[in-house]
C-alpha cells in the first residue's frame, strides 16, 4: 500500500528524473529514505555522458553500501521514477537494501515509448 509519505517521495523521484531530461540525459530519478523519513541520498540519471551504469539506483546501493549498517539498508526504502533494471535490481538486492516503490513499470515505459516512437532505453529497463 503506498501513501501520503511514499506519494511525497515518489514525487521528488519523478522531479528528479524531470532534471535529469532537462540535462540531456534519460528521465530516471531515485531517493534513499531512512527508516525514521530521513532523507539519506537522492540522485538522477547520468548516462548521457557515455557510461550506461550511471544509474540512480545504483549509485543509492554504493552508497548505502559505504555508509549505513545492514540494519539501516534492510529498513530503509528507495523511491525511484521507474522499476529497476536488470543491472540495479541486483545492487539492491546485493546491498539488501529493504523495500523498492516506483511510479512507473517498465511494462508501462515500453509501452509509451512505443507509442512515442521513442527508442528503448539502453540498459533493458523496458521488457
Amino acid at each position: 500500500m503506498v501513501d501520503e509519505t511514499d506519494l511525497r517521495h515518489l514525487r521528488r523521484a519523478v522531479d528528479l528524473a524531470a532534471e535529469a531530461l532537462d540535462r540531456g540525459d534519460e528521465p530516471f530519478g531515485s531517493v534513499l529514505v531512512g527508516a525514521d523519513g530521513t532523507v539519506l541520498f537522492e540522485d538522477h540519471n547520468h548516462v548521457a555522458g557515455g557510461d550506461a551504469t550511471q544509474h540512480p539506483e545504483f549509485a543509492i546501493a554504493r552508497w548505502a553500501a559505504e555508509h549505513l549498517s545492514a540494519d539501516e539498508r534492510a529498513s530503509a526504502t528507495v523511491y525511484t521514477s521507474g522499476e529497476h533494471c536488470p543491472m540495479c535490481s541486483a545492487a539492491h538486492a546485493w546491498v539488501e537494501l529493504g523495500r523498492i516503490v516506483y511510479a512507473s513499470s517498465a511494462e508501462q515505459l515500453g509501452t509509451w515509448l512505443a507509442e512515442w516512437g521513442s527508442r528503448p532505453v539502453r540498459c533493458g529497463r523496458c521488457p
